[in-house]
């Protein structure tokens, strides 16, 4: 994340006071619109575009999705500051603003193969007795691992995967011998 998205998100947070949570729903779902209709992105992204027509769209836009007022008036300022294409960046800025101020920690699990239901669940019950914290897991996959999951807080790695763990035991191994 840039040191620019993280300053409108701030900006943002700032202004939206007790609204926080609201307005950065609605960014987020105006970025997944831009996200889902690249014809939308261009539109507003592209410099060639003049401003008065971005805002024409961005006005009928707003109009028919009807956001909070600070919502709108964010959107204008991003896109008046030819900033809509790190509209993506200050979204997740903002969205680790809130978990911040909410006590949210925002933890990163990969696992060889992806995780059920009941296995996230437990994992997810580990990992904030764990980080003491209320937690925001995103998953992935990551085949390399072979089996087990690796958790990443912050910057602290919590390693369970099996290519780990054959790898401590080979060094046991062959410090034995």
């Amino acid at each position: 994340m840039s040191s620019l998205a993280n300053r409108y998100a701030r900006a943002l947070a700032d202004a939206a006071g007790a609204e926080l949570p609201t307005v950065a729903e609605e960014v987020k779902a105006f970025h997944q619109l831009m996200v889902t209709h690249n014809l939308l992105a261009e539109a507003l992204t592209n410099p060639t575009v003049p401003l008065d027509q971005k805002e024409r769209l961005l006005s009928a836009l707003c109009a028919r999705l009807k956001p909070h007022p600070m919502t709108t008036n964010f959107l204008f300022v991003v896109l008046r500051h030819q900033r809509m294409a790190v509209l993506g960046d200050i979204e997740s800025a903002l969205e680790a603003l809130l978990d911040a101020r909410s006590g949210i920690v925002a933890v990163e699990v990969a696992s060889a193969q992806p995780l059920g239901a009941r296995e996230r669940r437990a994992l997810e019950k580990c990992l904030r007795k764990l980080v003491g914290r209320d937690i925001r897991p995103t998953y992935k996959e990551a085949p390399e691992l072979i089996g087990g999951v690796v958790a990443r807080v912050g910057s602290t790695y919590y390693d369970g995967s099996i290519r780990t763990q054959l790898a401590e035991l080979r060094e046991r191994l062959t410090r034995r011998y």
